[in-house]
């Protein structure tokens, strides 16, 4: 088992058509990764939403609206893991991810080194009805995981 270190855990994200960069904290919850036995592993971890940051603090507040993330009654993203599987030099974490009222099946591809979790995704927001686009493609939000334990 292993403590999230809270204060330094980030997720970084990419909103492509946007050309919107930012980052979310408070990333906490429960972590169990046994490398000798992949199936006993599990994640559960959420980020806290309104902490969210892309330098415009105009567009940070309108993300944390209604329209948007609706962060006073969805205040965070929750990703459960469903299993892992190991990938050459890395892992493949897959499972749930919620935000706001809907969850979709998920792939985390991750690394641990020197006690750190590295994961790298892709989600769309027209999967979570935030900001629909046109084309799923359109969508498109590069994340960034990265989650120092102790």
């Amino acid at each position: 088992d292993f403590n999230i270190n809270s204060e330094n855990a980030i997720v970084e994200f990419n909103y492509l058509v946007e050309e919107a960069f930012g980052t979310i904290k408070g990333v906490s919850g429960k972590i169990h990764f046994d490398i000798s036995d992949l199936s006993k592993s599990s994640f559960e971890v959420s980020a806290n939403i309104p902490s969210i940051n892309t330098s415009n603090k105009t567009r940070d507040k309108h993300l944390n609206a209604k329209d948007y993330f609706y962060t006073e009654k969805y205040p965070a993203v929750i990703f459960k893991s469903t299993s892992i599987t190991a990938d050459d030099d890395e892992f493949v974490l897959y499972g749930n991810m919620k935000i706001k009222e809907i969850s979709n099946p998920e792939n985390i591809n991750f690394k641990f080194e020197n006690n750190v979790f590295i994961g790298r995704c892709v989600i769309y927001s027209n999967d979570y009805n935030i900001h629909k686009r046109k084309t799923r493609e359109d969508s498109k939000i590069l994340v960034k995981i990265t989650v120092p334990v102790l």
